[in-house]
């Protein structure tokens, strides 16, 4: 019952926040039309600067011995978006563009704001660092593909390969979880004013991406179809398999079940903000986030029962 109550407590303020956006939009309190600069302080400063501490603060030492659960993780990360991009542009053809959107929502979890108050209350303190490198597998492995396909998919002429690779890897959402990664192993203390200062910026990124988001879904038209509740499937309940089936192999019997745990959390928003800034429709990715929360409620239930048993 514990448990049942800690996930529900730690999925509720993701709603709660999604719905102050979405109630903002449609009483025009914020005009959900143009959200060009609300959208830019997020992926350009609030979450970069996040990731960047959450990066950096990690021990050298602590950043090392989570080798194995980082494989885990990027190949239970890697293996849906593969798998959901090639279903989208192959199988269904949809727009490359949105079938990469599609493909960052089926694998990856939002862990940066619902993975952490979950593994800190299910598990000791020590594990919540895993928590960190989750978020910096998501940053540094899927965000870039993502970007990557984005850019090579632009509209507006052919670039060469070099200036596509060029163009996703320059963005500070890609730049800072790397360069925090590096920090660590490097063994590098933050001067206390950056540390202050980066803090500070990053404070506000879960939210104000879960408000941005809700902004978003109220100028769009949520539309619940196959291909939204296939995403979901994939999201929620293949990919915790995927990573249960990995992480037997080679983790212990506690990292296994944090891993699951962490991929069974519902999407993260990347998508959705993703889709605002470059101008894809974003209704069926913000449903496909929608959809994804709400059967969580089920999945990660059921992914921390059974991993406990």
């Amino acid at each position: 019952m514990t448990e049942v109550t800690t996930i529900l407590a730690s999925l509720a303020p993701i709603f709660l926040v999604m719905a102050l956006g979405y109630a903002a939009g449609q009483t025009r309190e914020f005009d959900n039309h143009n959200i060009g600069s609300l959208n830019a302080l997020v992926m350009d400063f609030a979450l970069p600067a996040a990731l960047f501490t959450a990066m950096a603060q990690t021990s050298r030492e602590a950043m090392m011995l989570q080798a194995r659960m980082a494989a885990v993780l990027f190949a239970a990360m890697v293996a849906p978006f593969v798998f959901t991009y090639v279903l989208q542009t192959r199988v269904l053809r949809n727009d490359r563009r949105e079938a990469a959107l599609a493909a960052l929502t089926a694998s990856g979890p939002n862990v940066g704001s619902a993975g952490l108050p979950i593994v800190a209350a299910l598990f000791n303190r020590s594990t919540s660092i895993s928590v960190a490198v989750a978020v910096a597998v998501a940053a540094i492995v899927l965000t870039p593909l993502s970007l990557l396909l984005l850019e090579s998919s632009k509209k507006s002429g052919a670039q060469s390969i070099g200036a596509t690779i060029k163009s996703a890897l320059v963005k500070p959402i890609v730049i800072a979880p790397v360069a925090g990664v590096l920090t660590s192993l490097a063994g590098l203390p933050l001067p206390p004013l950056l540390d202050s200062t980066l803090a500070l910026v990053g404070q506000g990124a879960s939210g104000t991406a879960l408000f941005l988001t809700g902004l978003v879904l109220s100028a769009q038209r949520v539309q619940f179809t196959a291909n939204v509740g296939l995403v979901a499937l994939i999201k929620n309940i293949f990919q915790p398999l995927l990573t249960a089936f990995l992480a037997f192999t080679l983790l212990d019997g506690t990292e296994t079940r944090v891993a699951v745990v962490l991929m069974a959390v519902p999407s993260g928003a990347f998508g959705v903000l993703f889709a605002v800034r470059y101008n894809v429709a974003s209704g069926p990715i913000g449903t496909m986030l929608i959809a994804s929360t709400v059967l969580s409620v089920i999945t990660l239930t059921a992914a921390i029962l059974i991993s406990a048993a």
